[in-house]
């Protein structure tokens, strides 16, 4: 990949390292849910360089120190956001450093005082009030256009029933049965994530059923339940990641990470507070322990 990729489309040049080259500390390729994740921080990130007349190759402390100054607003007290954004300019950077597009790398010394807490790292979530602005969003337009309905599905599947990105994209047709009263969406074993079918919260049924008569009467060459072109081809994650941001643009909302692992952390914790075991979130979830129910109840304080 040219180095001037970086200068050009940076969130472009990104998207390939990560998928060529980019590894975590232990020398191992990221997961596909990190991966996206990490495309929604660099965005975040990059956008924040745009907008204060810098780039990847001219930015310094001062525009990390900004940065995160406007991130704060968007994190919850008891997070590890800070850091996970520092890791990863620390780690993007040391790139850039390497292919000669950069001299220095201004947040490697800011790594130097920082620390991992002790116990676990709360997850990042929308409260129930944003997540009712969300959903409010998550609707069929008359007239919309295939591609907008389809964005717009998405969303609200992400956030109705708590699949990951990955698991989204290898969904099927008939995957989601939107006949009966209450549309359920059966998600495949991936990974270790066991399989599972999922209810869909009400508010996403009616834009689901619409999309998915929409796309039952597409006949391309593939089964994916959401395709990214006429060819049938299944959606990229870059593009995922847009459409999450999008709806979070239209409801006038914005979080420290605005992947789909924002939603599927709302979904999680609405099923808790609907009144929800940790087994039976795990189970909704396709988690085999207790960890992320038990990270996701203690956010609801004591009670």
């Amino acid at each position: 990949m040219p180095a001037d990729t970086w200068l050009v489309a940076p969130e472009d040049a990104y998207a390939q390292w990560q998928r060529e080259e980019a590894t975590g500390a232990d020398r191992r390729a990221f997961a596909d849910q990190s991966i996206v994740q990490h495309r929604s921080m660099f965005s975040r990130f990059n956008d924040y360089l745009i907008a204060h007349g810098a780039t990847v190759a001219s930015f310094g402390a001062d525009h990390i120190d900004g940065f995160f100054a406007e991130l704060v607003q968007d994190c919850a007290p008891g997070t590890t956001t800070r850091l996970r954004y520092l890791k990863l300019i620390d780690r993007v950077t040391r790139h850039l450093v390497n292919i000669e597009l950069r001299t220095d790398n201004p947040a490697a010394l800011m790594l130097v005082n920082e620390n991992w807490p002790q116990d676990e790292p709360t997850p990042i979530y929308l409260s129930p009030e944003d997540d009712a602005r969300l959903q409010a969003v998550c609707v069929a337009t008359e007239g919309a256009a295939f591609k907008e309905l389809r964005n717009t599905a998405i969303v609200a599947l992400f956030l109705a029933s708590g699949v990951t990105a990955a698991e989204l994209r290898q969904l099927r047709v008939d995957d989601l049965d939107t006949h009966g009263e209450r549309p359920t969406v059966f998600v495949d074993k991936h990974g270790p994530r066991i399989a599972r079918r999922v209810p869909i919260d009400a508010f996403a049924i009616d834009v689901l059923r619409s999309y998915h008569e929409a796309r039952s009467r597409i006949q391309p060459p593939t089964q994916w339940l959401f395709i990214a072109t006429a060819g049938g081809k299944p959606m990229q994650p870059d593009t995922m990641l847009k459409c999450v941001r999008v709806a979070l643009r239209r409801a006038d909302l914005s979080a420290a990470d605005e992947s789909p692992r924002l939603l599927r952390n709302t979904f999680g914790r609405r099923l808790i507070e609907g009144g929800k075991t940790n087994e039976q979130v795990s189970n909704l979830m396709g988690l085999s322990s207790h960890r992320t129910a038990t990270r996701l109840r203690q956010t609801l304080g004591p009670g």
